[in-house]
Protein backbone atom coordinates (compact mmCIF):
# COMPACT_ATOMS: atom_id res chain seq x y z
CA UNK A 1 0.00 0.00 0.00
CA UNK A 2 2.77 2.37 0.80
CA UNK A 3 4.41 1.68 -2.59
CA UNK A 4 1.60 2.27 -4.39
CA UNK A 5 0.95 5.44 -2.65
CA UNK A 6 4.58 6.51 -2.92
CA UNK A 7 4.06 5.15 -7.01
CA UNK A 8 1.04 7.41 -7.05
CA UNK A 9 2.48 10.66 -5.81
CA UNK A 10 5.72 10.47 -7.91
CA UNK A 11 3.90 9.73 -11.02
CA UNK A 12 1.71 12.65 -10.13
CA UNK A 13 4.61 14.78 -10.21
CA UNK A 14 5.89 12.97 -13.30
CA UNK A 15 2.52 14.25 -15.09
CA UNK A 16 2.99 17.61 -13.93
CA UNK A 17 6.00 18.15 -15.19
CA UNK A 18 5.52 16.50 -18.28
CA UNK A 19 2.46 19.10 -18.49
CA UNK A 20 4.74 21.75 -17.59
CA UNK A 21 7.09 20.98 -20.48
CA UNK A 22 4.41 21.03 -23.25
CA UNK A 23 2.87 24.48 -21.76
CA UNK A 24 6.26 26.10 -21.90
CA UNK A 25 6.63 24.05 -25.18
CA UNK A 26 3.12 25.99 -26.39
CA UNK A 27 4.38 29.45 -24.93
CA UNK A 28 7.38 29.17 -26.89
CA UNK A 29 5.71 28.66 -30.34
CA UNK A 30 3.13 31.45 -29.01
CA UNK A 31 6.17 34.02 -28.99
CA UNK A 32 7.43 33.02 -31.88
CA UNK A 33 4.17 34.17 -33.60
CA UNK A 34 4.00 36.97 -32.05
CA UNK A 35 7.49 38.21 -32.70
CA UNK A 36 6.19 37.33 -36.56
CA UNK A 37 3.27 39.57 -36.05
CA UNK A 38 5.36 42.58 -34.58
CA UNK A 39 8.04 41.94 -37.60
CA UNK A 40 4.70 42.18 -40.10
CA UNK A 41 5.32 38.85 -41.30
CA UNK A 42 1.87 37.90 -39.98
CA UNK A 43 -1.01 39.92 -39.47
CA UNK A 44 -3.78 39.89 -36.49
CA UNK A 45 -6.18 37.67 -37.48
CA UNK A 46 -3.53 34.85 -38.57
CA UNK A 47 -1.97 34.98 -35.33
CA UNK A 48 -5.30 34.35 -33.69
CA UNK A 49 -6.12 31.71 -36.08
CA UNK A 50 -2.96 30.08 -35.11
CA UNK A 51 -3.27 30.58 -31.28
CA UNK A 52 -6.59 29.06 -31.34
CA UNK A 53 -5.48 26.22 -33.58
CA UNK A 54 -2.75 25.85 -31.02
CA UNK A 55 -5.53 26.08 -28.44
CA UNK A 56 -7.69 23.72 -29.90
CA UNK A 57 -5.18 20.83 -30.18
CA UNK A 58 -3.58 20.79 -27.10
CA UNK A 59 -7.04 21.77 -25.15
CA UNK A 60 -5.72 24.74 -23.67
CA UNK A 61 -6.53 28.74 -23.65
CA UNK A 62 -3.96 30.65 -24.92
CA UNK A 63 -3.78 34.61 -24.09
CA UNK A 64 -1.22 36.90 -24.96
CA UNK A 65 -0.66 40.17 -22.73
CA UNK A 66 0.55 43.51 -24.62
CA UNK A 67 1.46 44.54 -21.19
CA UNK A 68 4.55 46.24 -19.23
CA UNK A 69 5.40 47.46 -15.59
CA UNK A 70 4.67 50.42 -16.89
CA UNK A 71 0.57 49.52 -17.01
CA UNK A 72 0.82 47.34 -14.61
CA UNK A 73 -1.68 48.78 -11.82
CA UNK A 74 -4.36 48.66 -14.71
CA UNK A 75 -4.80 45.22 -14.67
CA UNK A 76 -7.86 45.24 -12.12
CA UNK A 77 -9.52 46.64 -14.74
CA UNK A 78 -8.31 44.06 -17.57
CA UNK A 79 -10.87 41.48 -18.47
CA UNK A 80 -11.24 37.89 -20.42
CA UNK A 81 -14.29 37.52 -22.52
CA UNK A 82 -16.07 40.16 -20.47
CA UNK A 83 -15.01 38.63 -17.37
CA UNK A 84 -13.24 40.30 -14.58
CA UNK A 85 -9.68 38.99 -14.17
CA UNK A 86 -8.92 36.40 -11.25
CA UNK A 87 -7.08 38.66 -8.21
CA UNK A 88 -4.74 35.84 -8.11
CA UNK A 89 -3.21 36.98 -11.60
CA UNK A 90 -2.49 40.06 -10.52
CA UNK A 91 1.00 38.89 -8.14
CA UNK A 92 1.34 36.10 -11.04
CA UNK A 93 1.76 38.76 -13.93
CA UNK A 94 3.64 40.48 -11.91
CA UNK A 95 6.04 37.97 -11.70
CA UNK A 96 5.67 37.38 -15.16
CA UNK A 97 6.64 40.89 -15.88
CA UNK A 98 9.89 40.35 -13.85
CA UNK A 99 11.02 37.79 -16.20
CA UNK A 100 9.98 34.88 -14.24
CA UNK A 101 8.17 31.81 -15.32
CA UNK A 102 5.33 30.90 -13.33
CA UNK A 103 3.33 27.75 -12.92
CA UNK A 104 0.65 26.30 -10.73
CA UNK A 105 -0.51 22.55 -11.40
CA UNK A 106 -3.92 22.89 -9.75
CA UNK A 107 -5.45 26.85 -9.74
CA UNK A 108 -9.03 27.43 -9.38
CA UNK A 109 -10.29 30.07 -11.97
CA UNK A 110 -13.41 31.81 -11.80
CA UNK A 111 -13.30 32.77 -15.30
CA UNK A 112 -14.13 28.87 -16.59
CA UNK A 113 -15.29 28.06 -12.93
CA UNK A 114 -12.94 24.86 -13.07
CA UNK A 115 -9.53 23.83 -11.55
CA UNK A 116 -6.99 24.72 -14.08
CA UNK A 117 -3.32 24.01 -14.97
CA UNK A 118 -1.81 27.18 -14.97
CA UNK A 119 1.25 28.06 -17.38
CA UNK A 120 2.36 32.10 -17.72
CA UNK A 121 5.99 33.23 -19.30
CA UNK A 122 7.26 36.86 -20.43
CA UNK A 123 7.56 38.15 -24.42
CA UNK A 124 11.14 39.20 -24.20
CA UNK A 125 12.01 41.42 -27.30
CA UNK A 126 15.70 43.18 -27.62
CA UNK A 127 16.14 41.98 -23.88
CA UNK A 128 12.86 43.70 -22.55
CA UNK A 129 9.91 42.49 -21.65
CA UNK A 130 7.00 43.66 -24.07
CA UNK A 131 4.01 41.46 -22.07
CA UNK A 132 3.11 37.96 -20.75
CA UNK A 133 1.82 34.64 -22.53
CA UNK A 134 -0.59 32.95 -19.94
CA UNK A 135 -1.99 29.24 -20.99
CA UNK A 136 -5.15 27.74 -19.28
CA UNK A 137 -5.17 24.20 -19.49
CA UNK A 138 -7.77 21.80 -17.70
CA UNK A 139 -6.64 19.73 -14.82
CA UNK A 140 -9.67 17.09 -15.91
CA UNK A 141 -7.06 15.85 -18.19
CA UNK A 142 -3.89 14.82 -16.19
CA UNK A 143 -6.70 13.98 -13.36
CA UNK A 144 -7.67 11.58 -15.84
CA UNK A 145 -4.06 10.28 -16.35
CA UNK A 146 -2.94 10.21 -12.65
CA UNK A 147 -6.35 8.11 -11.36
CA UNK A 148 -5.97 5.27 -14.72
CA UNK A 149 -2.12 5.34 -13.78
CA UNK A 150 -3.55 5.20 -9.99
CA UNK A 151 -6.02 2.20 -10.91
CA UNK A 152 -3.61 0.26 -12.19
CA UNK A 153 -1.02 0.80 -9.57
CA UNK A 154 -3.61 -0.16 -6.73
CA UNK A 155 -4.59 -3.41 -8.91
CA UNK A 156 -1.00 -4.26 -9.35
CA UNK A 157 -0.35 -3.79 -5.96
CA UNK A 158 -3.21 -6.04 -4.39
CA UNK A 159 -2.21 -8.91 -7.12
CA UNK A 160 1.39 -7.90 -5.96
CA UNK A 161 0.15 -8.42 -2.19
CA UNK A 162 -1.39 -11.47 -3.13
CA UNK A 163 1.40 -13.03 -4.46
CA UNK A 164 3.67 -12.02 -2.10
CA UNK A 165 1.43 -13.42 0.78
CA UNK A 166 1.40 -16.83 -0.64
CA UNK A 167 5.16 -16.72 -0.82
CA UNK A 168 5.37 -15.42 2.38
CA UNK A 169 3.02 -18.24 3.66
CA UNK A 170 4.81 -20.81 1.16
CA UNK A 171 7.83 -20.12 2.45
CA UNK A 172 6.52 -19.98 6.31
CA UNK A 173 5.85 -23.20 5.76
CA UNK A 174 9.29 -24.35 4.20
CA UNK A 175 10.65 -22.59 7.26
CA UNK A 176 8.57 -23.74 9.77
CA UNK A 177 9.12 -27.02 8.89
CA UNK A 178 12.09 -27.82 10.36
CA UNK A 179 11.61 -25.95 13.14
CA UNK A 180 8.56 -28.57 13.59
CA UNK A 181 10.75 -31.77 12.82
CA UNK A 182 13.62 -30.32 15.67
CA UNK A 183 10.41 -30.15 17.69
CA UNK A 184 8.82 -33.04 16.78
CA UNK A 185 12.79 -34.89 17.04
CA UNK A 186 13.25 -33.44 20.22
CA UNK A 187 9.95 -34.95 21.86
CA UNK A 188 11.34 -38.57 20.38
CA UNK A 189 14.43 -38.37 21.95
CA UNK A 190 12.94 -37.26 25.32
CA UNK A 191 10.65 -40.58 24.82
CA UNK A 192 13.71 -42.39 24.70
CA UNK A 193 13.68 -42.98 20.84
CA UNK A 194 16.30 -43.61 18.27
CA UNK A 195 16.20 -40.99 15.42
CA UNK A 196 18.16 -40.12 12.42
CA UNK A 197 20.21 -36.86 11.69
CA UNK A 198 18.06 -34.04 10.47
CA UNK A 199 19.07 -33.08 7.17
CA UNK A 200 20.25 -29.32 6.10
CA UNK A 201 17.83 -26.94 4.38
CA UNK A 202 18.34 -23.74 2.11
CA UNK A 203 18.39 -21.59 5.40
CA UNK A 204 22.05 -20.69 6.94
CA UNK A 205 20.20 -19.58 10.53
CA UNK A 206 18.33 -22.89 10.28
CA UNK A 207 20.96 -24.80 8.95
CA UNK A 208 22.95 -23.92 12.09
CA UNK A 209 19.94 -24.87 14.38
CA UNK A 210 19.72 -28.40 12.87
CA UNK A 211 23.47 -28.74 13.45
CA UNK A 212 23.45 -27.65 16.81
CA UNK A 213 20.26 -30.53 17.31
CA UNK A 214 22.23 -32.89 15.52
CA UNK A 215 25.21 -32.42 17.76
CA UNK A 216 22.90 -32.56 20.99
CA UNK A 217 21.35 -35.11 19.81
CA UNK A 218 24.54 -37.55 18.47
CA UNK A 219 26.28 -36.42 21.96
CA UNK A 220 23.53 -37.86 24.05
CA UNK A 221 23.69 -40.89 22.34
CA UNK A 222 26.92 -41.14 22.83
CA UNK A 223 26.81 -40.65 26.64
CA UNK A 224 23.60 -42.91 26.61
CA UNK A 225 26.32 -45.46 24.71
CA UNK A 226 28.83 -44.94 26.57
CA UNK A 227 26.53 -45.22 29.99
CA UNK A 228 25.49 -48.70 28.91
CA UNK A 229 29.14 -49.67 27.97
CA UNK A 230 30.08 -48.56 31.14
CA UNK A 231 27.62 -50.70 32.91
CA UNK A 232 28.13 -53.30 30.89
CA UNK A 233 31.93 -53.19 31.32
CA UNK A 234 31.52 -52.99 34.93
CA UNK A 235 28.93 -55.74 35.49
CA UNK A 236 30.83 -58.07 33.52
CA UNK A 237 34.43 -57.15 35.57
CA UNK A 238 32.37 -57.52 38.27
CA UNK A 239 31.28 -60.85 37.69
CA UNK A 240 34.42 -62.46 37.21
CA UNK A 241 36.14 -62.26 40.68
CA UNK A 242 32.95 -62.63 42.68
CA UNK A 243 32.27 -65.65 40.66
CA UNK A 244 36.17 -66.73 41.45
CA UNK A 245 35.83 -66.00 45.37
CA UNK A 246 32.54 -68.01 45.31
CA UNK A 247 34.27 -70.65 43.76
CA UNK A 248 37.12 -70.85 46.11
CA UNK A 249 35.37 -70.39 49.09
CA UNK A 250 32.87 -73.18 48.02
CA UNK A 251 35.64 -75.45 47.44
CA UNK A 252 37.35 -74.47 50.80
CA UNK A 253 34.00 -74.75 52.30
CA UNK A 254 33.27 -78.46 51.01
CA UNK A 255 37.40 -79.49 51.92
CA UNK A 256 38.28 -80.31 48.71
CA UNK A 257 41.22 -78.58 49.07
CA UNK A 258 44.63 -80.10 51.03
CA UNK A 259 46.36 -77.36 52.63
CA UNK A 260 48.79 -75.93 49.94
CA UNK A 261 45.44 -75.71 47.49
CA UNK A 262 43.71 -73.56 51.11
CA UNK A 263 46.88 -71.23 50.69
CA UNK A 264 46.49 -70.41 47.20
CA UNK A 265 43.17 -70.43 47.13
CA UNK A 266 43.05 -67.63 49.77
CA UNK A 267 45.91 -65.62 47.78
CA UNK A 268 43.56 -65.38 44.98
CA UNK A 269 40.40 -64.19 47.27
CA UNK A 270 42.87 -61.67 48.42
CA UNK A 271 44.04 -60.60 45.04
CA UNK A 272 40.37 -60.63 43.48
CA UNK A 273 39.32 -58.83 46.63
CA UNK A 274 42.01 -55.97 46.01
CA UNK A 275 40.64 -55.85 42.28
CA UNK A 276 37.43 -55.21 43.54
CA UNK A 277 38.11 -52.83 45.73
CA UNK A 278 40.20 -51.12 43.18
CA UNK A 279 37.25 -51.63 41.02
CA UNK A 280 34.96 -49.93 42.99
CA UNK A 281 37.04 -46.97 43.58
CA UNK A 282 37.28 -46.48 39.95
CA UNK A 283 33.34 -46.28 39.76
CA UNK A 284 32.87 -44.00 42.42
CA UNK A 285 35.64 -41.53 40.90
CA UNK A 286 34.06 -41.76 37.24
CA UNK A 287 30.33 -41.30 38.45
CA UNK A 288 31.14 -38.79 40.37
CA UNK A 289 33.00 -36.87 37.48
CA UNK A 290 30.25 -37.86 34.85
CA UNK A 291 33.25 -39.97 32.99
CA UNK A 292 31.73 -42.65 31.83
CA UNK A 293 34.51 -43.39 29.06
CA UNK A 294 36.77 -47.00 29.88
CA UNK A 295 40.39 -45.85 30.79
CA UNK A 296 43.51 -48.32 30.70
CA UNK A 297 46.28 -48.27 33.09
CA UNK A 298 48.68 -50.46 30.96
CA UNK A 299 51.73 -51.58 32.47
CA UNK A 300 54.60 -54.88 30.91
CA UNK A 301 53.49 -57.97 32.20
CA UNK A 302 54.26 -61.36 30.87
CA UNK A 303 51.58 -63.22 29.16
CA UNK A 304 52.00 -66.64 29.87
CA UNK A 305 51.34 -66.30 33.92
CA UNK A 306 47.60 -64.67 32.93
CA UNK A 307 46.79 -67.53 30.67
CA UNK A 308 47.68 -69.92 33.23
CA UNK A 309 45.49 -68.21 35.80
CA UNK A 310 42.75 -67.90 33.25
CA UNK A 311 42.66 -71.54 32.57
CA UNK A 312 42.89 -72.38 36.64
CA UNK A 313 40.19 -70.05 37.43
CA UNK A 314 38.00 -71.65 34.81
CA UNK A 315 38.80 -74.86 35.78
CA UNK A 316 38.02 -73.77 39.51
CA UNK A 317 34.32 -72.70 38.27
CA UNK A 318 33.00 -74.71 35.37
CA UNK A 319 30.59 -77.36 35.59
CA UNK A 320 32.07 -79.51 32.51
CA UNK A 321 35.29 -81.38 31.82
CA UNK A 322 37.46 -78.79 30.67
CA UNK A 323 41.14 -79.82 29.29
CA UNK A 324 43.18 -76.62 28.44
CA UNK A 325 46.24 -76.56 26.00
CA UNK A 326 48.32 -73.44 26.68
CA UNK A 327 51.04 -72.57 24.23
CA UNK A 328 52.91 -69.40 24.94
CA UNK A 329 56.95 -68.63 25.95
CA UNK A 330 57.25 -67.78 29.10
CA UNK A 331 59.41 -64.56 28.01
CA UNK A 332 56.88 -63.29 25.98
CA UNK A 333 55.13 -59.78 27.21
CA UNK A 334 52.63 -57.61 26.51
CA UNK A 335 52.25 -53.44 27.50
CA UNK A 336 48.08 -53.82 27.86
CA UNK A 337 45.95 -53.04 31.03
CA UNK A 338 46.07 -56.36 32.62
CA UNK A 339 42.83 -56.67 34.42
CA UNK A 340 41.06 -55.44 30.86
CA UNK A 341 43.26 -58.84 29.68
CA UNK A 342 41.83 -60.57 32.20
CA UNK A 343 38.73 -59.81 31.46
CA UNK A 344 38.76 -60.30 27.74
CA UNK A 345 40.31 -64.05 28.57
CA UNK A 346 37.93 -64.44 31.05
CA UNK A 347 34.86 -63.54 28.45
CA UNK A 348 36.24 -65.79 25.86
CA UNK A 349 37.26 -68.74 28.04
CA UNK A 350 33.89 -68.27 29.37
CA UNK A 351 31.83 -68.32 26.03
CA UNK A 352 34.08 -71.48 25.22
CA UNK A 353 32.46 -73.34 27.70
CA UNK A 354 28.83 -72.75 27.64
CA UNK A 355 28.54 -73.06 24.36
CA UNK A 356 30.02 -76.28 23.72
CA UNK A 357 29.37 -80.43 25.33
CA UNK A 358 30.30 -81.70 28.61
CA UNK A 359 33.66 -81.86 27.77
CA UNK A 360 35.65 -78.86 25.79
CA UNK A 361 39.05 -78.65 24.68
CA UNK A 362 40.16 -74.58 24.97
CA UNK A 363 43.26 -73.94 23.08
CA UNK A 364 45.11 -70.36 24.47
CA UNK A 365 48.38 -69.65 22.15
CA UNK A 366 50.16 -66.73 21.82
CA UNK A 367 52.78 -65.96 19.27
CA UNK A 368 55.25 -62.73 17.95
CA UNK A 369 54.82 -62.47 14.47
CA UNK A 370 57.04 -59.07 13.62
CA UNK A 371 56.11 -56.02 15.30
CA UNK A 372 52.89 -57.83 16.72
CA UNK A 373 51.37 -60.19 19.05
CA UNK A 374 48.70 -62.47 18.36
CA UNK A 375 46.48 -63.99 20.98
CA UNK A 376 44.61 -67.26 20.18
CA UNK A 377 41.82 -68.53 21.80
CA UNK A 378 40.24 -72.33 20.24
CA UNK A 379 37.98 -74.39 21.08
CA UNK A 380 36.03 -77.09 20.20
CA UNK A 381 32.34 -76.52 21.19
CA UNK A 382 29.21 -75.62 18.80
CA UNK A 383 30.84 -73.42 16.29
CA UNK A 384 28.64 -70.11 15.21
CA UNK A 385 26.85 -70.28 11.69
CA UNK A 386 28.55 -68.19 8.72
CA UNK A 387 25.16 -65.50 8.75
CA UNK A 388 26.08 -65.34 12.53
CA UNK A 389 29.53 -64.42 12.60
CA UNK A 390 29.19 -61.01 11.42
CA UNK A 391 26.59 -59.82 14.23
CA UNK A 392 28.73 -61.83 16.69
CA UNK A 393 30.10 -58.11 17.94
CA UNK A 394 27.16 -56.41 17.93
CA UNK A 395 25.39 -55.28 20.84
CA UNK A 396 22.87 -57.32 22.90
CA UNK A 397 23.35 -59.97 19.97
CA UNK A 398 23.42 -63.43 20.63
CA UNK A 399 23.60 -66.36 18.77
CA UNK A 400 20.97 -68.72 18.34
CA UNK A 401 21.54 -72.45 18.75
CA UNK A 402 19.38 -75.12 18.93
CA UNK A 403 21.74 -76.76 21.38
CA UNK A 404 22.64 -73.67 23.34
CA UNK A 405 20.31 -73.88 26.59
CA UNK A 406 22.54 -70.99 27.85
CA UNK A 407 21.30 -67.24 28.44
CA UNK A 408 22.96 -64.50 28.45
CA UNK A 409 22.94 -60.63 27.52
CA UNK A 410 24.72 -60.97 24.65
CA UNK A 411 27.38 -58.19 25.93
CA UNK A 412 30.22 -60.45 26.68
CA UNK A 413 31.70 -60.11 22.46
CA UNK A 414 31.08 -56.87 22.09
CA UNK A 415 32.36 -55.96 25.29
CA UNK A 416 35.59 -57.89 24.26
CA UNK A 417 35.86 -56.18 20.76
CA UNK A 418 35.94 -52.51 22.72
CA UNK A 419 38.92 -53.45 24.96
CA UNK A 420 40.83 -54.81 22.18
CA UNK A 421 40.04 -51.61 20.32
CA UNK A 422 40.67 -49.34 23.21
CA UNK A 423 44.64 -51.16 23.11
CA UNK A 424 44.63 -50.55 19.50
CA UNK A 425 44.21 -53.91 18.40
CA UNK A 426 42.04 -56.12 15.91
CA UNK A 427 39.88 -59.53 16.64
CA UNK A 428 38.35 -62.00 14.11
CA UNK A 429 36.07 -65.29 14.81
CA UNK A 430 36.20 -68.07 12.79
CA UNK A 431 33.91 -70.77 13.14
CA UNK A 432 32.88 -73.91 11.49
CA UNK A 433 29.34 -75.71 12.97
CA UNK A 434 30.29 -78.57 15.21
CA UNK A 435 34.14 -78.15 14.43
CA UNK A 436 34.37 -75.30 16.91
CA UNK A 437 35.68 -71.19 17.31
CA UNK A 438 38.73 -69.36 16.84
CA UNK A 439 39.04 -66.43 18.21
CA UNK A 440 41.96 -64.54 16.99
CA UNK A 441 43.39 -61.09 18.34
CA UNK A 442 46.45 -58.71 17.67
CA UNK A 443 48.07 -56.71 19.68
CA UNK A 444 50.83 -53.73 18.39
CA UNK A 445 54.31 -53.99 20.12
Amino acid sequence: VVLSVTLSLLYSDLLFQQEQERLADIAIKTESLYTNRQEGLIGETKLQHYMDAMGYVSKSKIYILNINNNSLENLKNLEFNNNDLDSYLYQDLKDILSGNEVFRNSQYTETFDTMMVFYGRPIIVNNAVQGAIIIFSPIQTVNQNIRAVLFIILVVAVFSSLIVGLLLLFNAKRITKPIKIVRDSTLKIANGDTIEDIGQTKYIELNELTSAFNYMKNELLRIEEDKRTFISMISHEIKTPLTVISGYLEAIHDGVLIDKEIDESLEIIYRETERLTKLTKEIVTQTSNRDLRIYLEPTIFKLRPILDESAHLARMNGKKEIQFVIACDDDITLYADENKIRQVLSNLISNSIKYSDVAVTIELKCTMVEDRLCLEVIDNGWGIKKSDLSKVFDTYYRVKNIADPQEGSGLGLNIVKRLIELHNGTIEIKSEIKKGTTVTMWFPL
